[in-house]
């Protein structure tokens, strides 16, 4: 599956934040900011989390008003090829 310029984008922030705490995952509030400064919305970034997850790259989990984003094993390659 081929990735969109949006997607890999929203791949490569959640990568940078996940890489920076030394964790697998992150809440999406963590990365709205980052999200707002290179012009993506929240809704545009979620259209595209999905997208990530139908590929197998992110694993979302949604815990009250929270969206907890996890980065897979094959997420974590394919941000290292950015």
């Amino acid at each position: 599956m081929e990735l969109s310029d949006r997607d890999r984008l929203v791949l490569r922030i959640v990568g940078d934040h996940c890489d920076r705490k030394g964790q697998d995952n992150i809440k999406l509030e963590e990365i709205s900011e980052r999200l707002r400064i290179v012009g993506i919305s929240i809704n545009d970034a979620m259209d595209s989390l999905y997208r990530l997850e139908d590929a197998g790259l992110v694993r979302l989990e949604i815990v009250g008003y929270s969206t907890i984003i996890y980065i897979t094993e094959k997420g974590k390659e394919t941000y290292r090829k950015l």
